[in-house]
This record gives structure tokens, C-alpha cells and sequence, in this order.
């Protein structure tokens, strides 16, 4: 294993500096950037173990700079990509739908809920089953003893009342906004 002492890692970086941190300037366009990898490529120099000896100190330096610089790219790339990623975060829309939104929703199903309660019996069960236990009419067929006219006149039936009290229940919601 050969290793290159610390004096002699800071001699080939001191006799290669210009051309390096220009190098590294243009790699990364920026001064400080450079300076900080031709310090990094110190550290990899006294760190780095070799089968053999280095037999062209400058490019084995120039392969050590490139790969730092390649690396402090990649990484600013991902922390670039890492940081869009968070600002399209925050750009984005809050997907909880308003608090009018949820109250008006919530007064609604209870709406929906009084104008089921006021079909007659048989035909409350068929719809609830049909509309909100999503059973296919043959389901609902077998399971009451019914044909499948009733169950559709049943169905239509309690639309229809839905339908009209919605209406009534809304209209009588506005009336006393209006009154308030």
C-alpha cells in the first residue's frame, strides 16, 4: 500500500492550486465551492491507500477533484429536487374540505336521514338496501319476498320523497338564514 504523506499531498495540491480551483470554479460556478473541494481533496489525499505507487500525481489529483466535485453536484441537485419537492408541497391546496363545507355536508345527511325515516317501512328497508347496502335488485328480491317491479316502484317511490323534502328541508334552511 502506498499513501502519500501529508507534506507531500499539500506540496501537489499547492503546485496544481490555480489550475485546480479554476477548474472547480467552472465545474461548479462558485469561488467557495472550489476551495472547500481542494480541502476535501487534501483529506482524501493523505486518506487515500494505493496498490502502487502513483506514478502521475496531477492526474491522480485531477481524478480526485473531479469526483469530489461530481459528488458536491449530485448532492445539490438532490437537495435542489429535495427542496421543489417541499415548496410544490406547499403550494398545493389543503385537501380537507372547508369547515362551511363540512358543516353544510354534515346538515345535509341529516336532511337525507330525516326524509328516509319518513318513507313507510317496506319502502325505506328496499331503498336503504338498494342505495346505501348497494344490493342488486335480485338480492333485495330474494331476501323480501318481493318482485322486481316492487322493488323498482319502492326505489322510485323514495327518490322521489327524498328528492322533494331535500328541496323543502333546503328551502326552510334559507328562510331562517334569511330571518337571522
Amino acid at each position: 500500500m502506498y499513501r502519500l504523506s501529508h507534506y507531500s499531498a499539500a506540496e501537489l495540491i499547492q503546485e496544481h492550486r490555480e489550475e485546480l480551483h479554476g477548474y472547480l470554479v467552472r465545474q461548479t460556478r462558485c469561488p467557495e465551492t472550489a476551495s472547500d473541494i481542494l480541502q476535501d481533496a487534501f483529506l482524501r489525499l493523505i486518506h487515500a491507500d494505493t496498490q502502487s505507487a502513483i506514478k502521475n500525481p496531477r492526474a491522480f489529483l485531477y481524478k480526485v477533484v473531479s469526483n469530489l466535485a461530481i459528488d458536491h453536484l449530485r448532492s445539490s441537485a438532490r437537495r435542489v429536487a429535495r427542496h421543489a419537492d417541499e415548496s410544490e408541497l406547499l403550494d398545493q391546496p389543503d385537501p380537507t374540505p372547508p369547515v362551511e363545507h363540512q358543516l353544510y355536508t354534515q346538515e345535509q345527511i341529516a336532511r337525507l336521514r330525516l326524509a328516509v325515516s319518513e318513507l313507510p317501512p317496506r319502502c325505506r328497508e328496499v331503498f336503504i338496501m338498494h342505495k346505501f347496502k348497494h344490493y342488486p335488485y335480485s338480492v333485495i328480491m330474494d331476501e323480501l319476498g318481493i318482485s322486481e317491479s316492487t322493488v323498482l316502484k319502492h326505489i322510485v317511490k323514495a327518490m322521489e320523497h327524498c328528492r322533494r323534502r331535500m328541496r323543502e328541508l333546503d328551502s326552510l334552511a334559507d328562510q331562517n338564514i334569511e330571518k337571522q
